[in-house]
């Protein structure tokens, strides 16, 4: 009775897998995962454009020529000494755009990677209804239990582990670093209005005569000089805030989630 009841729990369940593998859009861990995962890629586009904006804002300010003459003429490019501050601001956004397409990758592989997890758990499922309707689970041959414990147990990590580590880092990391998350972005966006004057200011130039306008490219490189170590901060924090989200975290939680299959699977053979 007992082997009857597991047989048939099992084929049941295989079936629930099966079907979920064929309809992975009524799977709600999976789609979770997923809108976690496109929230993150839309946030950050959106901090890659504000750092690609300063980025831009700085590399043109460096190229401004103020030509002058002073018995001979000369052109001078006033705000060449904030090369420094652009190349890590254009290094950090570069790294902001990899987490952003990696974010996206993982939102379209969540959808196959768990359909092909509960193909294997089915497969695992059905292997032991099969043995339990033909004799009993520990009178199988240990290859085909070791097998079929295989494919249950990888197939779980695929299925439910995998989308159930990002709901749970990404949730976690959007908590624990929200306040965060909130004053990096105010720095960049107060850092991006001054970038946004700085463009103004450069369209002007030909208006001006060349001591006022050495003097505006100089106070608004001033300015970017004097913040460069809030930018280089709130860039930072908001990349590290991204690989928490995306791998600390979740990697942390899969860990987890691995321990729990062995802990269900292990004693499978």
């Amino acid at each position: 009775m007992n082997r009857f009841f597991s047989g048939f729990g099992s084929l049941l369940a295989a079936a629930l897998c099966l079907f979920l593998a064929l309809t992975p859009k009524v799977n709600p861990l999976t789609t979770q995962a997923q809108a976690f995962q496109r929230d993150i890629a839309v946030a950050s586009g959106a901090t890659y454009i504000s750092l690609r904006a300063i980025n831009a804002a700085l590399s043109f300010a460096q190229e401004v020529e103020v030509g002058a003459t002073l018995g001979v003429s000369a052109n001078v490019q006033p705000l060449k000494w904030l090369e420094p501050v652009d190349d890590t601001v254009e290094r950090v956004s570069g790294l902001v755009f990899a987490v952003a397409v990696l974010t996206g990758v993982l939102s379209m592989s969540m959808g196959p990677v768990a359909a092909v997890g509960f193909l294997l758990l089915a497969l695992g499922l059905l292997g032991r209804s099969t043995c339990e309707a033909t004799g009993g689970w520990h009178r199988a041959p240990g290859p085909f239990r070791r097998a079929c414990g295989g494919c249950g147990g990888l197939g779980f990590a695929m299925a439910i582990g995998v989308p159930l580590a990002f709901v749970l880092g990404i949730w976690g990391g959007e908590v624990l670093t929200a306040d965060a998350w909130a004053q990096a972005h105010a720095v960049l966006e107060r850092i991006g209005g001054e970038a946004e004057q700085l463009i103004g200011t450069a369209d002007l130039a030909e208006e001006r005569s060349w001591r006022e306008a050495i003097t505006a490219y100089t106070n608004a490189a001033q300015s970017f000089w004097d913040n460069a170590d809030d930018l280089l901060d709130a860039s930072l924090t908001i990349t590290g805030i991204f690989l928490l989200r995306m791998i600390v975290l979740p990697s942390l939680a899969l860990l987890a989630v691995l321990r729990l299959v062995k802990h269900l699977f292990g004693g499978a053979t």
